[in-house]
């Protein structure tokens, strides 16, 4: 079946079991210990973005409600660099969730730092940001354009526990690099309504929310010392209205991670080859 309006209560139901089911509280498992070692050399932090592939290459050694894959991002950048790795990243994730349990067996995201650490990879506050909630009230406007003033103060109001949140890491591991990545391009001008289902106006103003999300991420990641890693000019021509195998998003009838709006494993590739290059380039 193919979706060709934003009114496909078949896509969009889609969309919204997709994307809530990150969401969904569910048993976990047994979560790491805290580092009596003084913490790993990297450490990753961060929410879906950064942990899941959907049903691609599940993990089945860590909690379950973090969805965390065996082919993210921070794994790549670990293999790639040759570097032992503590990933702490987990799906619905949100900025508090690095000091405080997301849930029942899952460690604060915090724990895992220490005077040991030599490098952090951070991708965290879509969630704070409510950008799920947002995207699906734009699925289900129909004809009405989805523009909320709401999002954009939710995206801004991210900021200062974003701040503090960078310099507790530096607090925590005053030994290592601490690099931001960024959101890619998640949806070209204009979108694709037979991949996205969202009118043209409503793809443009997703994808400038995902960069005002960039722009906040990246003005208190340099602020706090950080190292903002821009994902997205790499990203152009990988959104999710490109073909199979070269997107780096699932479109909204996802086939390959059944979960929209979240990274291939070619996106997860993608910025992994991205986040090596800055970090290779930093030390010179």
């Amino acid at each position: 079946m193919k979706l060709t309006t934003p009114r496909n209560h078949w896509g969009t139901g889609l969309l919204a079991a997709g994307l809530l089911a990150l969401t969904a509280s569910v048993s976990a498992g047994p979560a790491a210990a805290a580092p009596a070692d003084g913490g790993a050399e990297y450490v990753a932090l961060g929410d879906s973005g950064a942990a899941t592939t959907g049903v691609q290459d599940f993990d089945t050694s860590a909690p379950l409600q973090c969805a965390r894959s065996t082919a993210n991002t921070p794994k790549l950048v670990a293999l790639e660099l040759g570097l032992k790795l503590d990933d702490r990243t987990c799906s619905s994730a949100k900025i508090p969730h690095l000091t405080t349990s997301q849930g029942p067996g899952i460690a604060p995201q915090f724990d895992g730092l220490g005077p040991n650490t030599k490098l952090v990879t951070v991708h965290i506050g879509a969630n704070d940001a409510q950008m799920t909630k947002y995207i699906l009230t734009c699925h289900l406007a129909g004809l009405k354009p989805c523009a909320d003033p709401a999002w954009d103060a939710d995206i801004d109001g991210i900021a200062s526990a974003y701040s503090t949140a960078l310099h507790q890491i530096s607090v925590l591991s005053p030994n290592a690099k601490i690099y931001v990545d960024g959101w890619p391009t998640y949806v070209r001008p204009g979108g694709c309504a037979d991949l996205v289902g969202l009118p043209p106006e409503d793809a443009i103003h997703i994808q400038a929310a995902f960069d005002r999300l960039n722009g906040v991420v990246s003005r208190e990641a340099v602020a706090a010392g950080a190292v903002y890693i821009d994902t997205r000019p790499d990203s152009i021509g990988h959104d999710m209205c490109a073909l199979a195998g070269v997107r780096w998003f699932e479109p909204l009838i996802a086939t390959q991670t059944l979960v929209p709006y979240h990274p291939t494993l070619e996106g997860m590739r993608g910025v992994a080859d991205i986040i090596v290059r800055a970090i290779r380039a930093n030390r010179g």
